[in-house]
């Protein structure tokens, strides 16, 4: 699976799959007072652009957060929540600009039912910070598992996050055309990064997303 993550907290940015290069230093900058903390779930909106045989799988676009202690990172607490594709307008709208050949842009939003979850861990993590201030750390992030229809098409295979954290904010970059081929590993080779999306997986005869 392809795997996009990003992860905010206090201060910082930084990104899996070693793709820190690709974070924008406006994202950076735009996010340098962001609380993972106190962000209203029901605001939050993510997106990723993706080669147009590409495609997201289903509930594969997460919501994970998180909290740990100095020296605790292995008993880190953490919650996963898939998010839910928006088609709205409001959601939609602003991401026409994003748009490039060769490409479609998804938009996703938490969904409803899991606010409640989201916010308990959000003042869980509020009140051991305040417990241990200066010791207690958090994570916010977002991730995106990608399935493609068909054979890879040629070229580079970019990919490119979005965040919004405020319903009447922008869209910020967070990782910025990230190359699937790069990423690649002989471990993890790109047939199993991006595999063919289930249903058309028996039409073919090859085998087949801020720490501080």
């Amino acid at each position: 699976m392809s795997r996009i993550f990003s992860r905010l907290s206090g201060l910082a940015l930084a990104a899996a799959m070693s793709a820190c290069s690709h974070v924008p230093v406006s994202t950076m900058w735009a996010l340098r007072n962001f609380d993972a903390a106190s962000v209203d779930p029901a605001a939050l909106r993510a997106a990723v652009r993706l080669p147009e045989t590409f495609e997201p799988q289903r509930g594969g676009v997460t919501l994970k957060i998180g909290w740990w202690r100095d020296g605790e990172e292995n008993a880190k607490h953490e919650m996963i929540f898939a998010l839910k594709e928006t088609t709205a307008p409001e959601d939609v709208a602003p991401l026409a600009g994003e748009k490039t050949a060769g490409t479609r842009i998804y938009a996703f939003r938490v969904d409803p039912a899991d606010y409640a979850a989201i916010r308990a861990r959000q003042e869980e993590f509020r009140e051991e910070k305040a417990r241990d201030p200066g010791k207690t750390h958090g994570s916010f992030g977002v991730g995106a598992d990608a399935c493609r229809r068909g054979d890879f098409p040629t070229g580079p295979l970019l990919t490119t996050t979005y965040l919004r954290t405020e319903p009447s904010g922008p869209y910020l970059t967070v990782l910025k055309n990230l190359n699937m081929r790069e990423a690649a590993t002989k471990e993890k080779p790109l047939d199993a990064l991006v595999p063919l999306c289930e249903k058309f997986s028996n039409h073919t005869a090859t085998p087949m997303v801020v720490n501080r």
